[in-house]
């Protein structure tokens, strides 16, 4: 456990001193808000792309240190580029390579730990939480580091740590996979068109989708909002902060949770808590009351994210479980991104941020009853009680036996 956790630590520090600001950097360079929803949506369209290849690049090799360490300084190099663009076209450039490189290394050291942990795949969640702390720590770093230096000085520790997890990926990570025999049982493409033909799970992949859009149009412009109302950086990086830290108990306490109540009607609790944290945020007349809303959104990501995995997991057939979970908490996350950043530039531009968060507050809520109408109001049993939704026939087999981790971030 303490080996990949070092790079989680690494690794999950980058992403909280880029995702929190970014935002801010490219007004700050002087784009408005219809170029920034453009230029987060760009991000999310190519990591839609680019997690997958990395992960097919490292399957291929059977080792994930090299690939690991080449998406790195990739990654490094890009932000080096970014950091200097205030072109709109040279700031896309940069966009584009630093997705790119950075999409890949969450998916490949999550498939990486996952076989670590062999039969112990239940310890994910500590090894995982490390990676959370380690963003708590770095996001309220950054945030005082740029009331020093400005939003460019977000680039003096991206950079360093996407160097620093190409180096640990590569010293703490054994990436030689051992050959193992692959099961007969229904492949990725046939186990895609069985789960999105079965009316539950897509009506709720509908309610995923339109989920992480409302979401996705909130997050993109939150750090922009509280700095219009007159926080700093350091409170921008408090409010990420504090989502993650509720965030991170709940993750381990899920299990307890799902006994109780039941991963469905978590799915819907945490749907229901992202819609309350974007009203809260809508309604918000200080930065601080925006900072105060940031633990409800914690809950929102325990519980919808984990939920999704849980409900998947006991939705499908051990079969085509990866490929199942790739569709939910990948393309469903990567597709709600684009689609809730470039919407929300629009929204933004034309009825300023209170009124995109009102928007998507009543979106949100409008998803929340989808989710609720496919996992719970359904005629069939809650998932942790019933057979899998999807048969082991309802796919021909093509020799994957579902068992690989999936490749989303």
């Amino acid at each position: 456990m303490l080996r990949p956790a070092i790079v989680y630590i690494v690794l999950f520090g980058s992403v909280g001193a880029y995702f929190p600001y970014i935002a801010i950097y490219f007004q700050s360079v002087g784009l408005g808000l219809e170029l920034v929803g453009l230029l987060l949506g760009l991000g999310a369209a190519v990591a839609l792309v680019a997690a997958p290849v990395w992960g097919a690049v490292a399957d291929y090799l059977r080792d994930v240190r090299g690939p690991l360490v080449v998406a790195g300084i990739w990654a490094a190099l890009a932000s080096v580029l970014l950091a200097g663009a205030r072109e709109p076209w040279t700031v896309a450039i940069g966009v584009v390579l630093l997705a790119a490189g950075f999409s890949g290394m969450g998916p490949m050291l999550d498939a990486r730990t996952i076989e670590l942990l062999g039969d112990d795949r239940d310890r994910y969640a500590w090894v995982r939480s490390t990676g959370s702390a380690s963003f708590i720590v770095i996001s309220l770093g950054v945030g005082a580091l740029l009331n020093r230096t400005g939003p460019p000085g977000l680039f003096l520790a991206l950079a360093p740590l996407l160097v620093l997890s190409s180096l640990t990926s590569w010293l703490f990570l054994d990436g030689r996979r051992r050959p193992g025999r692959r099961a007969v049982g229904p492949g990725p493409i046939s186990g895609l068109a069985a789960v999105v033909r079965d009316p539950t799970l897509g009506l709720f992949l509908l309610g995923s989708i339109l989920v992480w859009t409302t979401v996705a149009a909130m997050t993109s412009f939150v750090s922009i909002h509280l700095v219009k109302l007159g926080g700093d950086t350091q409170l921008v990086g408090l409010f990420w902060a504090l989502g993650a830290a509720v965030e991170v108990p709940l993750m381990l306490m899920f299990p307890a949770f799902s006994r109780r109540i039941g991963p469905a009607w978590l799915l819907v609790i945490g749907s229901l808590a992202f819609a309350a944290r974007t009203a809260a945020i809508a309604l918000a007349p200080s930065p601080v009351f925006v900072v105060a809303a940031a633990p409800i959104g914690g809950i929102g990501f325990a519980f919808f994210y984990v939920g999704t995995v849980s409900y998947v997991a006991e939705a499908v057939p051990p079969s085509i479980r990866a490929t199942a979970q790739g569709l939910f908490s990948g393309t469903a996350f990567n597709l709600g991104a684009i689609l809730g950043s470039v919407l929300a530039g629009q929204i933004g531009a034309a009825l300023s941020l209170r009124g995109l968060f009102g928007v998507a507050a009543v979106g949100t809520i409008l998803a929340a009853i989808v989710v609720w109408r496919a996992v719970v109001s359904s005629d069939r049993q809650a998932p942790n009680q019933m057979a899998p939704r999807v048969s082991e026939t309802d796919a021909a087999p093509d020799g994957n036996d579902g068992t690989q981790p999936p490749l989303w971030w």
